[in-house]
């Protein structure tokens, strides 16, 4: 199960959540907005959350042992599942150890098929 931070804003929440998340938590949210700089970044449902025209594209949090990034859509996880070198998606979330921090590449696939499901380039 996730674990919620009540925080205000994402920076809050990755300097709230600990070790050994926040590092990991903050290296994938850093190489997100490599990714789709435009995105707003903000906190809903207790977890950040990146927003792209005003729609979910991804949410990040930790369960007790991995870090998590929220794909927010069983078809995106069901296209995506067997195509990952990293990682394992279980349910529509992609499951990561906090020591191993999801690469660009990862995330790029990711943010594509997440990107065009929302009609969002």
């Amino acid at each position: 199960m996730a674990r919620g931070v009540d925080a205000d804003t994402v920076e809050e929440y990755l300097d709230r959540i600990g070790e050994p998340f926040g590092p990991a938590l903050t290296t994938v949210r850093d190489r997100i907005m490599v990714i789709i700089p435009d995105a707003e970044q903000v906190i809903s449902y207790r977890v950040p959350t990146f927003k792209v025209g005003g729609q979910s594209v991804v949410g990040l949090s930790a369960t007790a042992k991995d870090c998590s990034l929220l794909l927010m859509s069983p078809p995106a996880a069901a296209e995506l599942a067997g195509t990952l070198s990293e990682g394992s998606i279980t349910g529509a979330t992609l499951h990561f150890p906090p020591s191993a921090p999801l690469g660009e590449e990862t995330l790029r696939a990711v943010l594509a098929v997440r990107l065009r499901e929302l009609g969002v380039s």
